[in-house]
């Protein structure tokens, strides 16, 4: 991929805008190069490498901000995507100022996180690595049927975008991500459980690791039953708690505060949560395995907090949310896609960690629930009110101790009121991927959720 002559490029397509009478303008050159292979009964299953490549274009004229997308870069491109994005602004009528936007002091900006071990990425090398790690879950106990699901898949691509106000940004980086789902029966009972590995060095990946977490996550939910309905002291696994967090994150959003989507609007600088817990969002986290310095919009990105000791410090703003609230965009405006608009999302989320490890939490709580999993996050939660209604497992918690799997049990509450529920958090941090980066979160402890049960505490399935 020659990247000078995509930025020859996307520098004329500017040009060219301008002299066909946009006001300003903004151009991005954006590819994306990813393989993935997948592995099935001892085989690769289905292989792709594809790269995907593309030109978007914004233009401001009368106040309105068109924008087109085009993955051709023939002769008649540049004419397409100038003359869509002018009928665009023709026919919009956005009370919402748009930006093009560039810092005189940082107008030229670059990250490059390439890991130099992308070239190890071979379809030899994940074949090896995917067959191995089948076989070695088949193994790890002859209760363990198949490996319904393994996937190692890998990506990389720049990102460029030039402007008007001459602004320049660069931005580059890859990633390795491993997925694994099991299937095991024991006595006529079928149970299933995955696990994840992300990094950027092949090499690097602990396969002994993965397939101790795999075994655990799955071999400890033979012999569940329910519990009694009840309020129980509970302990949410820290992907169960990222899980629920990141379905309410949109409430943190200013553009759903500013379209009556949020219940957190007008609440900056007010509690709530509880005084023990704090999270941050760090883009240049030292352990993340992407940086983001600065957004899609050319604005410089700052580590601040979301929640400090319970106390909502701001919302998260891009150019067009700040400038509607007079304030200042805090450098989330990110595109989530090729030819997606501006929207706004977090990076790095830090959730302060306690003192307590994982034993010493469940010795603390003395009598309770560990909640793993949350299931059916996309349909019974109202992301408005905060309410939620889910099907969950775990662990029945006794006298400091994990006693028996449970499942077959509804969790039903608000996200804003557990937030004021939390009331311990662990040592036990772990990396979690969502959004634009990552959730680093230890396990959460809450003083009382309500549990409803299908049958009396003690009887099994």
């Amino acid at each position: 991929m020659d990247i000078e002559y995509q930025k020859k490029y996307i520098k004329e397509l500017i040009d060219k805008a301008v002299a066909y009478g946009f006001e300003e303008a903004e151009a991005c050159f954006m590819s994306n190069a990813s393989m993935e292979v997948n592995i099935l009964n001892g085989e690769v299953s289905s292989y792709e490498n594809s790269t995907m490549q593309g030109v978007g274009f914004r233009g401001k004229k009368n106040g309105q901000m068109g924008g087109s997308f085009t993955t051709s870069q023939e002769d008649d491109a540049m004419d397409f995507m100038i003359r869509t994005a002018m009928e665009n602004c023709e026919v919009l009528d956005d009370e919402d100022e748009e930006f093009i936007y560039c810092d005189p002091d940082n107008a030229h900006l670059e990250s490059i996180q390439l890991s130099g071990f992308y070239d190890k990425n071979t379809y030899d090398n994940f074949s090896k690595v995917g067959l191995k790690l089948e076989k070695d879950i088949l193994a790890l106990s002859s209760d363990i049927k198949a490996v319904d699901y393994l996937s190692i898949g890998c990506g990389t691509g720049p990102s460029m975008s030039v402007n008007t106000k001459g602004l320049y940004t660069y931005k580059d980086s890859d990633f390795i991500s491993i997925f694994a789902e099991a299937r095991a029966e024991k006595d006529g009972v079928v149970k299933t459980a995955g696990n994840f590995w992300f990094g950027k060095d092949i090499d690097a990946f602990d396969e002994e690791k993965f397939l101790s977490k795999l075994k655990k996550k799955l071999l400890s939910k033979f012999g569940a039953s329910s519990v009694k309905s009840g309020s129980y002291k509970v302990i949410l696994d820290s992907e169960a708690f990222v899980s629920l967090f990141q379905t309410f994150m949109g409430a943190f959003s200013s553009y759903s505060m500013q379209k009556g989507l949020s219940l957190l609007a007008g609440k900056e600088g007010e509690k709530i949560a509880s005084d023990i817990f704090t999270i941050r969002e760090e883009p240049m986290y030292e352990d993340a395995l992407e940086k983001f310095p600065f957004d899609s919009e050319g604005v410089l990105t700052k580590s601040k907090a979301l929640i400090d000791n319970g106390v909502f410090v701001k919302a998260l703003y891009n150019l067009k949310t700040a400038n509607k609230a007079g304030t200042e965009s805090t450098g989330n405006g990110f595109k989530g896609a090729f030819s997606a608009p501006v929207g706004i999302a977090a990076t790095n989320l830090v959730i302060t960690p306690g003192e307590k490890d994982f034993d010493q939490l469940c010795e603390w709580v003395g009598d309770g629930i560990y909640l793993t999993e949350l299931n059916g996050l996309h349909a019974g939660v109202n992301k408005i009110s905060g309410d939620f209604s889910l099907f969950c497992e775990g662990f029945l918690i006794k006298d400091g101790k994990i006693e028996r799997p449970v499942e077959q049990i509804t969790v039903a509450d608000n996200f804003y009121d557990l937030l004021k529920k939390i009331i311990a958090t662990g040592s036990d941090t772990i990396s979690v991927p969502e959004g634009k980066g990552e959730y680093f979160c230890p396990s959460v402890v809450i003083s009382n959720m309500n549990i409803s049960g299908d049958i009396e505490e003690g009887e099994s399935n």
